[in-house]
């Protein structure tokens, strides 16, 4: 069962909090978790946040979380694009914490029109010029491409608001291009680093999140047992739909991470 697999990798959004918001039975789950023992690698899509900030985050959980504990996308994409090209030349549709990370990794911030690589992450203040200076970079074949996440919605306190996938699927009704690389889960970039940092084998893991195109996806692309919880953006009514949608089913469905482990 779930309890006899050695690692957790755990999303954040949805599993563990809502925002500035937390969700008690994730947050309790994620102790019960620590005193059995068992290895936890929390694995964020989020896009605007850097790991300083996701780690401020933490402590309003009431959680003291290790930046060795945290995955994330932000920090997964400036990794990728550093380890391509030193010192490459990126714009980005992000927000600060993407821009902070992406410094952070020797890469430099620049005006469209002398990017190299076109980064894509979500900003809750896109604007006209934006999408206009990032669909310009879209049409340049000599620039990369690189999505942060997929992801469509995004859960906040207050319900769901839009994800990348916003500015994604924009640029792709008026291009026609996807991104080159996507960096977040479901893609097996972010997961494999993952097990790396964990040093586990996917049979000896656990994925755990809230949305199955998203998280469960992941899960099954490297062969770890998959969690759905339904603290986040998924409700129960709509768990067959997804998984036909997707082609996968989650091996557990519980109400939260709690639920899980109590369960499990």
């Amino acid at each position: 069962m779930l309890l006899d697999k050695k690692g957790f990798i755990l999303d954040i959004d949805g599993v563990i909090g809502r925002g500035k918001k937390p969700i008690p039975e994730g947050v309790e789950a994620v102790k019960r978790l620590r005193e059995m023992g068992k290895k936890i690698l929390f694995v964020s899509n989020n896009s605007t946040r850097s790991r300083r900030i996701m780690l401020e985050r933490f402590k309003d959980y009431g959680l003291e979380v290790s930046e060795e504990e945290v995955l994330i996308a932000t920090y997964a994409t400036a990794r990728l694009i550093a380890k391509e090209k030193r010192n490459a030349k990126v714009y980005t549709t992000g927000e600060e914490g993407l821009k902070e990370e992406l410094r952070l990794a020797g890469l430099e911030i620049v005006d469209y029109r002398d990017a190299e690589y076109l980064v894509v992450g979500s900003n809750r203040g896109i604007n006209f010029q934006i999408m206009t200076e990032a669909l310009r970079l879209c049409l340049r074949e000599d620039v990369r491409y690189v999505a942060v996440n997929p992801d469509r919605v995004f859960p906040a306190e207050d319900g769901p608001i839009p994800g990348t996938g916003m500015i994604i699927g924009a640029l792709y009704w008026m291009t026609g291009r996807e991104p080159d690389v996507v960096v977040g889960k479901p893609s097996e970039v972010i997961m494999r680093e993952a097990l790396n940092i964990l040093n586990l084998k996917p049979e000896e893991v656990v994925v755990v999140g809230d949305q199955i195109e998203i998280d469960v996806l992941a899960g099954k692309k490297i062969g770890a047992t998959t969690v759905l919880v339904l603290t986040g953006v998924t409700k129960r009514e709509d768990i067959e739909k997804k998984a036909k949608e997707v082609g996968v089913h989650p091996d557990f469905v519980f109400e939260s991470l709690l639920d899980a482990i109590s369960e499990g």
